[in-house]
């Protein structure tokens, strides 16, 4: 390229520069978020637009935090793929694409626990209440046994964690 083909290309982008027009318009697509050129449509593609046109949301509102509240007024977050929510069977908290349980294990054992249920209140047995956490906006029961040993009955609380939380509580 010449020396003056240069300063042609150079003064050119300069004046470019100074109309305050962006050389190049780029965007996100509407339906995928994908960065490209603007060409007449806020669409990358064909299959964007008809994804779009199904009744899929487009980018903005997948990527929006979307709060559901559960029965209770807790807030249920909403994850990568799924929702936040409390296993049935070992009630820790794990993102579920609409199962109650965390694994198979779990779900066996809230099946087995709900026939039990069953079993005892058609002979007419009630099962013992639980102990709850003492913290406040905990929920959570006080667990019988814990790493192979009987839990105190004067334990308040489920977790250190609650501990903590129920003292800080206590002082603010």
């Amino acid at each position: 390229m010449k020396q003056s083909a240069i300063a042609r290309v150079i003064e050119r982008d300069l004046l470019r520069a100074d109309s305050g027009q962006p050389a190049i318009d780029i965007t996100k697509c509407f339906a995928c978020g994908y960065r490209m050129t603007y060409r007449g449509s806020r669409f990358c593609s064909e299959r964007c637009r008809d994804r779009y046109d199904t009744g899929n949301p487009s980018y903005d509102e997948q990527r929006s935090p979307i709060v559901y509240r559960l029965s209770d007024g807790r807030p249920l977050s909403a994850g990568r793929y799924g929702f936040h929510i409390a296993c049935a069977g070992c009630h820790k908290e794990f993102e579920s694409l609409g199962l109650r349980c965390c694994s198979p294990d779990c779900e066996r054992g809230y099946r087995e626990r709900q026939d039990n249920l069953a079993i005892m209140a058609e002979v007419g047995i009630e099962a013992a209440p639980k102990k709850q956490c003492a913290a406040p906006g905990c929920s959570a029961t006080i667990p019988k046994w814990r790493n192979g040993r009987k839990v105190s009955s004067a334990t308040r609380f489920c977790s250190p964690k609650c501990a903590v939380r129920a003292r800080t509580a206590k002082t603010a």
